[in-house]
């Protein structure tokens, strides 16, 4: 794995299309139309029978303008009268995504709906996608990087949750507790470090020329790629592979400073827009976007009252919050290593 990354072979895959549902791949769109600002109706969702080939209706007063979607995973020819029904309804703009591909009979119909109709295959959807930072966050839930992060999370949980017993904490830990500890220390300092760094690099502009969208996810990705190789992956490894005498540390760590701010750290961790996890990840945004909406508008109006230019959000702001987050993150596991270390220098607990 490290060889292959050393030698400039991307490790992360991107955006994996095929794994997603019709579904979900609607519910991406929803919050990428809601992202930028219009009022999205899910017809496929909230009334199918009478859907009449829409998903999605998103609509934008600011401009007044409508936009139709429809989403459909390898169309055949069959799915010709979906096309036929979404060009019935008035809009100013109709868009059918298609998912892996389609039938050569579907594909020749392409020319007779064009002037009507844009036809967004998985790159044309990832270049729209990034107009609301969509496709940065899809790249970043399909890493390496963050795989393994899930992995962590759920061993960290389980072994919280199952509350083993804490027979062997007295005395002084093993040599090998003590060794495997310090390796982990060691992984977690340096993804932690990578993450910060990474986050200060691209909070200065002026370290970069003009970067396009894609040239920003690439670098971000990268940067992930290169913390899982050199951190994460063998981090990882050892978490999911923990002996019993660092189970029974761990939970016991965690009982007596599960108050402490590392652990809300940890807690900020979230699985993004992974397949199979996308309806989580709607439920987390709309609820965020009901709770900020009023704020936004109120901080938008004040800042027109005073005359003051409206701040503009950049591809490299996206990717500085990014590595915000995951640098919460990473502090928040280091600091829970650095518990577990002291605690077994100090010696273990008498039972």
């Amino acid at each position: 794995m490290d060889i292959n990354f050393a030698s400039g072979n991307p490790i992360s895959k991107g955006i994996p299309w095929d794994a997603y549902p019709e579904l979900e791949v609607q519910t991406i769109l929803k919050i990428h139309f809601e992202t930028l600002g219009f009022e999205v109706s899910w017809r496929h969702q909230d009334d199918p029978a009478n859907e009449k080939g829409i998903d999605l209706e998103c609509t934008r007063d600011s401009d007044n303008q409508k936009v139709l979607i429809a989403v459909k995973k390898k169309p055949k020819k069959e799915a010709l009268a979906q096309l036929v029904e979404l060009v019935d309804h008035p809009a100013n703009k109709r868009i059918y995504v298609y998912i892996g591909g389609a039938t050569q009979s579907f594909r020749d119909k392409f020319s007779k709906f064009e002037p009507q109709v844009e036809f967004w295959d998985e790159k044309k959807l990832e270049e729209h996608l990034s107009d609301s930072g969509l496709t940065l966050q899809l790249k970043i839930a399909n890493s390496r990087a963050n795989d393994a992060m899930l992995r962590i999370m759920k061993r960290l949980i389980g072994v919280i949750k199952s509350k083993p017993e804490k027979d062997s904490l007295s005395g002084k830990p093993s040599q090998e507790t003590m060794e495997t500890l310090w390796g982990m220390k060691d992984r977690a300092v340096t993804f932690h470090r990578c993450f910060a760094m990474a986050q200060l690099m691209f909070e200065d502009s002026s370290r970069f020329g003009e970067l396009t969208d894609e040239q920003v996810q690439n670098l971000v990705v990268y940067v992930l790629d290169y913390v899982y190789v050199y951190g994460l992956m063998s981090l990882c490894r050892t978490f999911e592979d923990l002996s019993p005498e660092l189970i029974e540390l761990l939970s016991y760590v965690y009982d007596i400073t599960k108050i402490r701010s590392n652990w809300l750290e940890l807690y900020t961790y979230s699985r993004g827009l992974v397949p199979g996890a996308v309806d989580t990840a709607h439920r987390e945004y709309a609820k965020e976007r009901a709770e900020w909406k009023g704020v936004v508008k109120s901080l938008k109006a004040r800042a027109k009252e005073a005359g003051s230019p409206e701040i503009e959000y950049t591809r490299l702001d996206r990717a500085a919050e990014a590595f915000r987050r995951l640098n919460v993150w990473g502090h928040g596991l280091e600091s829970t290593l650095d518990d577990l270390y002291t605690k077994c220098v100090r010696g273990y607990v008498e039972p």
